[in-house]
């Protein structure tokens, strides 16, 4: 049984980092949780909302700020507020606090001001980093990890070589017992056949089938576009994919294909159990958009191909980069890309065996590692909005 070294969480889960993060929660604390990450090199989550939201926006809002501070591999949280917001302090910390997470809140306007709130917080995350760097990594089941698989600046390599490689890897970890959840539902049309033939059963691929159909009918009511209009993007066409369906092929090769779909997943759910899991993210569809979304169903890391490259890493979950372009990897290698997969290209070597060379750094990196988007500072996080579309 292969294994890795991970922490083991109170609630039974495992995590691969011992993250603390900064969270805003409103708009009016973004400067004061900028400035304690940037004391502590930690990662700060911003808001552009909090105060004065509708229901179903002030529901996003907390979700994507309660999923990022119960992932699995933050060890603490601090909150920081205004003190005048619609946003509840106390829900989102007993709601974090659920899964064990160490929270501390701080309120601008009790501490008496931004210099005191900015003192104060640099303590607590300091003091929650030297705990979590007191913890010891344990051997843990490779069946105990949960990973995300996601392409972005896709270009003519992406389906040739990246994509194949991290879907037979996606494979490997379904082999031994883990989890894994695809998404990227703007990029499926016109190969979404391939999924549907991936479902468990006949409820599983007709649920998939009616998230792509329902997708093409409220894009075109809602803007009186088709799908087509906007995906490709200008950038994949000027690097070789030319249609919808062309990008499709290559986007589901990452799912792999053999690993049955276990079920369709709403932004914001837990993985329930080993196998494959869809999400449905089409309310974003842009990268960090759907990096978070996927971090938010608890992936300790992220698979993301990219044919042009991009620095693109996450709060909590770590982002692996891997590439098929021998020239994205001559020029951006050593800073932002983890994994060359272009030998499948200009060495014809089997993809099978650099899936297997995939497969061992990903449990390296899980191992403690560090990924190019982690070295790099890279920690984004932008809650996907709610909606059709």
């Amino acid at each position: 049984m292969d294994t890795f070294l991970g922490y083991k969480r109170v609630n039974g889960e495992i995590g691969i980092r011992n993250q603390v993060l900064v969270l805003s929660l409103v708009q009016c604390a973004n400067g004061a949780a900028h400035q304690i990450a940037a004391r502590c090199g930690v990662p700060s989550i911003t808001i552009d909302t909090g105060c004065g939201e509708y229901r179903q926006q002030e529901e996003r809002t907390n979700l994507g700020l309660i999923r990022a501070g119960q992932h699995p591999n933050v060890y603490g949280v601090l909150l920081v507020s205004l003190g005048c917001q619609w946003t509840d302090p106390a829900y989102i910390q007993s709601e974090i606090e659920k899964s064990g997470t160490k929270v501390f809140h701080l309120c601008i306007q009790d501490e008496g001001g931004l210099k005191r709130t900015v003192e104060k917080g640099t303590v607590l995350v300091e003091q929650m980093l030297r705990e979590g760097a007191e913890m010891k990594r344990t051997l843990c089941p490779v069946s105990g990890l949960v990973l995300s698989v996601y392409c972005g600046g896709s270009d003519w390599s992406s389906s040739l070589a990246a994509n194949v490689v991290t879907g037979e890897t996606m494979d490997l970890f379904g082999d031994a017992g883990a989890a894994f959840v695809s998404a990227g539902v703007r990029g499926m049309p016109g190969n979404e056949q391939h999924l549907i033939d991936l479902a468990v059963n006949h409820q599983v691929g007709e649920a998939i089938l009616d998230i792509v159909d329902e997708y093409r009918q409220d894009v075109f009511r809602m803007t009186g576009q088709s799908i087509a209009d906007v995906n490709p993007t200008p950038g994949n066409k000027a690097h070789g994919i030319t249609t919808l369906c062309e990008k499709a092929i290559g986007n589901l090769k990452l799912s792999g294909s053999r690993t049955k779909v276990q079920g369709v997943l709403q932004v914001g759910d837990g993985i329930p159990g080993p196998g494959q899991w869809f999400l449905d993210n089409r309310q974003g569809g842009n990268d960090v958009y759907a990096c978070t979304a996927l971090a938010m169903s608890g992936a300790h890391l992220c698979l993301f191909t990219t044919g042009r490259g991009t620095p693109l890493g996450n709060a909590a979950s770590v982002t692996v980069k891997i590439t098929g372009n021998p020239d994205t990897y001559a020029r951006l290698g050593t800073e932002m890309i983890d994994f060359d997969a272009s030998g499948v290209i200009v060495q014809s070597q089997d993809f099978h065996l650099l899936a297997k060379d995939l497969y061992r750094l990903v449990l390296e990196i899980a191992g403690g590692a560090p990924s190019k988007a982690e070295q790099m500072g890279d920690f984004s996080w932008v809650t996907p909005p709610s909606g059709k579309i």
